[in-house]
């Protein structure tokens, strides 16, 4: 845990399942974070991310479900995919990418992990759902949703990240590549 000032923020540990944009896509991802986050306050680019499963905060580094969740991704069996974002939606205090359609490989990749997570017994963070977005920044403004030049990639692996909540750390402490895409034809 990071030693803190008095009176600051402490630091919560937040795991999460997650997919990352491929290097390829980041120039055109940082694009839209600069067009559409404006004065507001942009994301990283080195946590950029799609959530797949989220679990509750922790005043300490939770180690025992950190183990739980490396089990549980060594476990997941899912087939690579093509993802495409090309939505970008803002809300009164946040802008993110989203997928027009809704992706196939995408659904049963997060449908996989959530599998593994009900048979090992634990539970997400309470209220949540799986809604497939890539969040650009925090602003305040007016609501949108357009329509945006297709971003691509093949998603070919899933991660694990530890998020030091109030440091603004990510530190992915489980990487798992997923089966080659099938051929539709054979």
């Amino acid at each position: 845990m990071y030693l803190r000032s008095p009176g600051s923020t402490p630091v919560l540990h937040r795991p999460f399942f997650a997919i990352k944009p491929a290097d390829e896509a980041e120039p055109p991802i940082a694009g839209m974070r600069r067009t559409y986050c404006g004065d507001g306050t942009p994301v990283r680019s080195e946590h950029a991310h799609i959530t797949l499963e989220i679990f509750d905060d922790h005043p300490c580094r939770p180690d025992e479900l950190i183990a739980e969740l490396v089990a549980i991704g060594n476990a997941v069996e899912a087939a690579a995919f093509q993802l495409t974002l090309d939505r970008v939606v803002g809300t009164v205090r946040s802008v993110a990418l989203r997928p027009g359609r809704r992706s196939t490989g995408l659904a049963l990749l997060q449908r996989a992990i959530h599998a593994e997570v009900e048979r090992s017994g634990l539970k997400t963070r309470e209220n949540w759902s799986f809604s497939p977005h890539l969040t650009l920044g925090y602003r305040e403004g007016e609501a949108f949703s357009r329509a945006v030049v297709p971003i691509a990639w093949q998603v070919d692996e899933f991660v694990l990240i530890h998020s030091h909540v109030g440091a603004t750390r990510h530190e992915i402490v489980g990487r798992w590549r997923l089966m080659p895409e099938l051929p539709l034809f054979q």
